[in-house]
């Protein structure tokens, strides 16, 4: 078991330091504005159930039977949630000889763990988004060419040949979402893009796109008619490709993050060894069940 004495922290024995700074996350989490819907859970797991319900009416003749049609069960999904948690161990000497609280401050340092955790596991849904190894309940990655429909035949939330961001680009999938099929196969409305995630080291690109009155990078005068369509762009400094890109809708089904516990923490004294323990959990689960919500672009 690691205990923080003195030794951890020398420098601060003595009040002869300027300035005490150390690792911080400030602000709202990137992975709030990247297209989460956000509810809370007081179970051990949420289960969300897809299904394909009836199609287009065929034409029926003058005294003809009507034609029958069913609904079919689809693609279960399950978000077990799941618990982090960290402690951390500070000897009393350490605490009352410390002489800057920045130094130590155990509650704000488990809290910025807490963040950093949130942080990477939602992060990881998009950079895993591509990868068959992190598949949805229709047994694909969340960005695929071959997402199965209930009622037969498959659908593609990727495009064929991927293209880098531009305005080309973002017209392109605007219109393929539009268009994707429901769970019954039949294309309608619903799979609007809202939103453009994206890297960092895209985001002034996107805002160029998407922000400047005229066209982007064209003498031509035209009007921006991206500017108009109110489309957000959310950025995320942990993505770990700086090229791939996605188009989020707003489909509650969609990306989820359920919490089962938000973050908490404690601290308590120990009398045996006369230590500090501060302790932070939490406890959620976050992916995603209808995969239209999202289309991607890996480049």
């Amino acid at each position: 078991m690691a205990i923080i004495t003195n030794s951890n922290i020398p420098s601060t024995l003595k009040p002869t330091l300027n300035k005490v700074w150390g690792d911080q996350v400030k602000g709202k989490c990137d992975w709030e504005s990247c297209g989460y819907k956000v509810s809370n859970s007081t179970d051990a797991y949420e289960d969300d159930q897809e299904f394909a319900h009836t199609g287009l009416m065929p034409a029926k003749a003058q005294g003809a039977m009507m034609a029958v049609d069913s609904i079919q069960q689809g693609f279960p999904k399950r978000y077990t949630h799941i618990t982090y948690a960290l402690r951390l161990i500070v000897s009393e000497e350490a605490i009352d000889d410390c002489k800057y609280d920045e130094a130590i401050a155990g509650a704000k340092s488990i809290g910025r763990s807490a963040k950093l955790t949130q942080e990477y596991q939602g992060a990881g849904v998009f950079i895993n988004a591509f990868s068959s190894t992190f598949v949805g309940g229709d047994g694909v990655a969340l960005c695929s060419a071959s997402h199965p429909l209930p009622k037969g035949g498959v659908a593609s939330n990727t495009l064929a040949t991927p293209l880098s961001l531009s305005e080309t680009a973002v017209e392109t999938v605007w219109a393929a979402m539009s268009k994707l099929p429901g769970s019954n196969g039949i294309v309608q409305a619903g799979y609007d893009l809202r939103k453009i995630v994206v890297p960092k080291e895209l985001y002034m690109r996107a805002a160029r796109i998407l922000k400047s009155e005229l066209q982007n990078d064209t003498a031509n005068n035209a009007k921006n008619i991206l500017k108009g369509m109110g489309i957000e762009i959310a950025d995320n400094r942990y993505f770990t490709s700086a090229t791939n890109w996605w188009a989020v809708s707003d489909l509650e089904a969609g990306l989820r993050w359920i919490w089962r516990k938000k973050p908490f923490s404690r601290t308590h004294n120990n009398e045996d060894n006369y230590t500090a323990t501060f302790a932070g959990i939490e406890r959620f689960s976050n992916g995603w069940s209808d995969w239209r919500d999202v289309y991607g672009s890996s480049i």
